[in-house]
């Protein structure tokens, strides 16, 4: 009797934290949309391009990204950020939706990056960022606007309290702050601002664009620099002072 007791204790007790949980969560479903771009058939394909149409699919990379794996964060003020990685083919045999539970609240951001190879080491390619409201056990679908990253492969200079970036990468890009950070000798880098305050000039006679940010930089560190646009935080060049 005492042993059937405790069993229906802890079958209680599962059922009451199993019902919390999903009390205080939501269900987050992030479709892809790539197995639709795999599964086009070429009369599909040729359609699309001739008539300047968009296949009914889930927003994704346009076929000419080309990228390896793909991370998903989620954050608030209010928890802690949840991040997720996913390789190309675990996206594709999941049937091109990522799902992922999330504590329920306001203004949780999502933000989904897809990273490429470049001189062997893995590059911002193609990102999203929306933010939306959840309440507890609700079930969302989610179609996140995305588009290309941008990356910084130009050299940069430090001079009379001015950084200087001139690069065709970063040519009509909407371009919205640039994120700095940076590296004491021997240690990891950090992040240090958020950088809103730039100017820029171009074309030149070469479509190359001069970015210039104003700011006091403190000498003996390595500083890299990212560019933000409405799809999120391109990949980092570095300068040192």
């Amino acid at each position: 009797m005492k042993r059937q007791t405790s069993l229906l204790i802890i079958a209680i007790l599962f059922a009451a934290l199993i019902s919390c949980s999903y009390e205080n969560t939501a269900t987050v479903t992030i479709d892809t949309g790539i197995r639709q771009q795999a599964h086009l058939s070429i009369w599909d394909k040729i359609l699309a391009w001739v008539t300047f149409s968009k296949p009914l699919q889930a927003d994704q990379p346009p076929q000419y990204v080309y990228f390896v794996s793909l991370s998903i964060n989620v954050s608030a003020p209010d928890m802690n950020t949840i991040s997720q990685s996913f390789q190309y083919s675990d996206i594709l045999n999941n049937n091109g939706k990522i799902k992922i539970e999330v504590i329920a609240g306001s203004q949780r951001k999502f933000e989904i990056i897809a990273y490429d190879y470049y001189n062997d080491s893995l590059m911002r390619k193609y990102g999203g960022i929306t933010t939306v409201d959840l309440s507890p056990g609700q079930q969302v679908t989610l179609n996140i606007e995305m588009g290309e990253l941008i990356n910084i492969y130009s050299d940069i200079t430090y001079d009379n309290s001015l950084i200087t970036i001139y690069s065709v990468q970063l040519a009509n890009n909407n371009i919205i702050a640039f994120k700095l950070y940076r590296q004491p000798t021997g240690g990891d880098s950090v992040y240090f601002a958020t950088l809103t305050n730039f100017s820029v000039e171009g074309p030149d006679q070469y479509n190359n664009y001069t970015f210039t940010i104003p700011i006091m930089l403190e000498s003996g560190f390595s500083y890299y620099i990212s560019a933000v646009n409405p799809y999120g935080e391109g990949g980092t060049g570095s300068f040192t002072y």
